[in-house]
């Protein structure tokens, strides 16, 4: 069964207000579903250069001194010895692991006079009766080892209110903090920082170091993309079959062939 259009059952200002509807809904989700392809494309991309990072022998205390590009080398494994500087020692609250409120522990270790790594060293569970206590850690003096990978700094929290350290000329910081920035904790401590690592290995010291395997996250922009593409061929479908198939389908002066 045909139908012969006619301006009675289409074309009615109501009819191309939804007509104008649909397509800035379907121009916008399909839009959005090529962003989350485009994301799924650049995501795939950094992986491989971590992959690729991965297998390249890791940078030590000399490379350091050649001040080595950030950007050529995140992901790069690292295997230095230094001291740590355990004056400086952060908490980062809210950090959870496996559903276990706990603490990022973050230590500068110096390298060199003037080169020094904030060190990502692990996490450990926070006291569950008096949360404000700091847990007792471990942080060995004298001359370490540590083994990890050049990473970018810690993810931030939201925070209602930033906690700042004391200034530089005194010998303490406030250690429990929701965030840190490199650039202030640098200034407030007067230590230079030239990269965040993420020290891998066993539990030691305290400190647990089970992180994330490191995954692309393609897959998850990607399912993203196809909701993005099914509502847009939705709303174009519903609005076939509600302003055009029944408009024709039900209004009397439209000839049936």
């Amino acid at each position: 069964m045909r139908f012969r259009f006619t301006s009675q059952a289409l074309f009615s200002r109501h009819w191309w207000v939804l007509l104008t509807a649909t397509a800035i809904v379907a121009g916008i989700t399909v839009r959005l579903g090529y962003w989350q392809l485009g994301r799924a494309q650049f995501k795939e991309s950094l992986y491989s250069i971590e992959q690729a990072q991965a297998k390249l022998p890791p940078l030590t205390a000399q490379d350091f001194s050649n001040s080595p590009s950030r950007s050529e080398n995140l992901q790069r494994r690292i295997d230095v010895q230094g001291q740590w500087l355990h004056q400086w020692t952060v908490y980062l609250e809210n950090r959870a692991l496996q559903g276990k409120p706990g603490f990022w522990v973050l230590t500068p270790l110096q390298i060199a006079p003037n080169q020094v790594l904030l060190v990502q060293r692990g996490w450990v569970a926070r006291d569950l009766v008096q949360s404000d206590k700091l847990p007792t850690i471990e942080t060995p003096s004298g001359v370490v080892r540590v083994e990890g990978r050049w990473v970018h700094a810690p993810s931030k929290m939201m925070e209602l209110s930033p906690t700042h350290a004391k200034p530089s000329d005194t010998p303490r910081l406030n250690p429990l903090r929701q965030n840190i920035d490199i650039e202030e904790f640098s200034q407030e401590t007067g230590l230079t920082f030239v990269a965040n690592v993420l020290q891998t290995g066993s539990a030691s010291e305290g400190l647990i170091r089970d992180w994330p395997a490191s995954l692309s996250g393609a897959d998850k922009n990607r399912a993203y993309a196809l909701q993005w593409f099914a509502l847009a061929f939705l709303s174009i479908g519903l609005f076939g079959w509600f302003q055009i198939y029944l408009k024709l389908k039900n209004d009397p002066s439209t000839t049936k062939l």
